[in-house]
């Protein structure tokens, strides 16, 4: 699963005019950590606190056009100026892609470029070899379980308390999160449990969320 060039994702979502996407380099981090830190505050508890960390991005993240590291770091720039970032996740041994964290400026959300790394990440996914993607969106607001559902992710549930934010100045919480997926391998190449092997509560929520299809193959 190796990660694409910049100029395969360049050529993969082309993006508004005056924006370009970059690779994050060694010497951008500071700057790309002061503007996470501006454009999302929120950020600085729970799971993306790690992007304001410098050791993070030294130690997990590809940065300088580097490939051998599982974490990578897009960039998107106007001029000279940073205005956002997303960041993908892979597991060689699951060939999955994670949809760790998109964030852009406030004042560049108007051109949409959260809204062109969402089918990138399907495109480039399939171009590495992953056959599964997944992310998890915040029920805080829901532009993001909008995007995702917009690019055809599917909601396969909730998490209850994994990951923490502040609900209130000072007061910090476990809080739910939408977990949502796409599988980029055929149906066929699915199995589906045995529903004698699943209690009841479990196979009914797996009917729910995994309607049997007519013609579908049945469980081995």
């Amino acid at each position: 699963m190796d990660w694409p060039t910049i100029d395969q994702i360049r050529l993969l979502a082309p993006l508004p005019d005056g924006y370009r996407c970059e690779n994050l380099s060694c010497a951008e981090v500071p700057a790309l950590i002061d503007g996470i830190r501006r454009w999302h505050p929120d950020i600085a508890v729970g799971g993306g606190s790690c992007y304001l960390r410098e050791d993070f991005y030294a130690t997990s993240v590809c940065l300088d056009n580097e490939v051998g590291k599982d974490v990578f770091v897009g960039v998107f720039k106007r001029g000279d100026e940073l205005v956002g970032m997303w960041s993908w996740e892979r597991n060689p041994d699951t060939l999955s892609l994670y949809g760790r964290l998109i964030v852009i400026a406030p004042a560049h959300r108007s051109a949409k470029l959260a809204s062109k790394v969402m089918p990138l990440a399907e495109l480039a996914g399939r171009a590495m070899g992953a056959e599964f993607l997944y992310g998890l969106a915040t029920l805080k607001i829901p532009h993001m379980q909008h995007a995702l559902e917009s690019a055809g992710f599917q909601l396969i549930g909730f998490t209850s308390g994994y990951d923490c934010e502040e609900v209130e100045p000072g007061d910090v919480k476990r809080v739910f999160e939408g977990a949502y997926c796409k599988v980029l391998v055929p149906e066929g190449d699915l199995v589906r449990p045995d529903p004698k092997n699943l209690t009841p509560r479990a196979r009914a929520l797996f009917e729910v969320l995994f309607p049997q299809q007519p013609g579908a193959a049945k469980p081995r």
